[in-house]
C-alpha cells in the first residue's frame, strides 16, 4: 500500500487489519467480543510502521501468526512484519521478519510436507520467490524463484491434485500457471491470459479455497478506486487448458462500510474454517 509500489494508485496508507466470522463466506460479520481492528498504525509505531494491510495468517501449536505488509518512516519500500495471539482478541506484534530492500507485500504463507513457507509480492525485483522459515516466525531463507517477470498478489491452492498459481500481470490482467509441487517448475496455462485490463476482477485479493470441490477465487474491485472492494469467483472449470469461472454473487464480497477502520476501502481477505464448520477471516480496510 505504499507509494513506493507503483503497481496501482494509492489513496492513503493507514490500513489496519481486521477479524470477522460467519457461517459461510457471504454472511462474514465483525463478531461478538472482537475489537477491530485487531491491527492498526498504532499496535506497529514502535516498529516503525505506519499501517498494517495484506493480512495472511497460519496456526502453528495452537497460535495465530499473522504476516502482514507494513509500510515504515523515511522508507521509500514496504516489509513483511508478524503479529501473534493465542486467543484471536490479544495480538503481539513480532517485528520485522522480512526486508529485501525492495517493496514487499502480500505475504502468501502456507504449510507443506512440514515446513512452513511464504510467497510475498515483489514486484519491484520482477521475481516470484518463495521463502521457507528456518526459525519461525522471525527468520526466512530464499528457497527458488518459480516465476521472473511483472507479477504481484500470486496466490496458490491445490485442486485435483495440482497446485494452480494465479497472479496479476502487468495493469489489471491476470495469468494461471500450474505445478505439482508449490515450488515448481510451474508452466503457465494454455491461455495466456485469463483477463485483460479487468479492473473489477483482474488483481487477486487473498487465499484462494475450494468449497464444495470447487475453486473460489478473490479479486479486488478497483473501478471506482484502487482497493474499494473485493469480489468472489466460482471457478467452474479449471485444467491447463481451459478455465471458467462465474461471479460467486452479484454483491461484493467485502465492501467498505462509510465508518470506522474501513469506511473507505476492503480489498483483501484470507479466510479459515472454524471448528464449527463456518469461516473466519483477516481482512483489511481503510478509513
Amino acid at each position: 500500500m505504499c507509494s513506493s509500489d507503483l503497481s496501482g494508485p494509492r489513496l492513503t496508507t493507514n490500513w489496519s487489519v481486521g477479524l470477522l466470522r460467519g457461517q459461510s463466506l457471504d454472511t462474514l460479520l465483525e463478531p461478538g467480543g472482537v475489537r477491530n481492528p485487531i491491527l492498526c498504525e498504532h499496535d506497529v509505531a514502535h516498529l516503525g510502521g505506519t499501517m498494517a494491510a495484506d493480512p495472511f495468517a497460519i496456526q502453528v501449536d495452537g497460535t495465530w501468526f499473522l504476516f502482514f505488509e507494513m509500510c515504515v518512516h523515511d522508507s521509500p519500500h514496504a516489509v513483511i512484519a508478524a503479529a501473534s495471539s493465542r486467543d484471536l482478541l490479544a495480538w503481539q506484534p513480532l517485528g520485522i521478519v522480512l526486508d529485501t530492500g525492495h517493496h514487499l507485500s502480500y505475504p502468501f504463507v502456507f504449510e507443506h510436507g512440514g515446513e512452513i513457507f511464504m510467497m510475498p509480492e515483489s514486484k519491484k525485483a520482477r521475481a516470484v520467490t518463495i521463502y521457507r522459515a528456518v526459525d519461525f516466525p522471525l527468520r526466512w531463507e530464499p528457497v527458488r524463484t518459480i516465476l521472473r517477470g511483472k507479477f504481484f498478489d500470486s496466490s496458490l491452492v491445490q485442486h485435483d491434485g495440482r497446485w494452480w498459481l494465479f497472479t496479476g500481470w502487468l495493469s489489471y490482467a491476470l495469468r494461471l500457471f500450474h505445478a505439482d509441487h508449490p515450488l515448481g517448475p510451474w508452466r503457465p496455462h494454455a491461455w495466456p491470459c485469463l483477463r485483460f485490463h479487468a479492473p473489477g476482477a483482474a488483481r487477486p485479493g487473498g487465499r484462494p479455497v475450494v468449497i464444495d470441490g470447487q475453486v473460489i477465487r478473490f479479486a479486488q474491485d478497483n473501478v471506482a478506486r484502487y482497493g474499494h472492494r473485493l469480489r468472489a469467483w466460482r471457478v467452474t472449470h479449471l485444467t491447463p487448458t481451459w478455465f471458467a469461472e462465474e461471479p460467486w454473487s452479484p454483491e461484493p464480497l467485502l465492501a467498505p462500510t462509510g465508518v470506522g477502520w474501513n469506511a473507505s476501502c476492503m480489498h483483501h481477505i484470507d479466510p479459515h474454517r472454524t471448528a464449527d464448520g463456518g469461516w473466519m477471516a483477516f481482512v483489511d480496510g481503510c478509513p
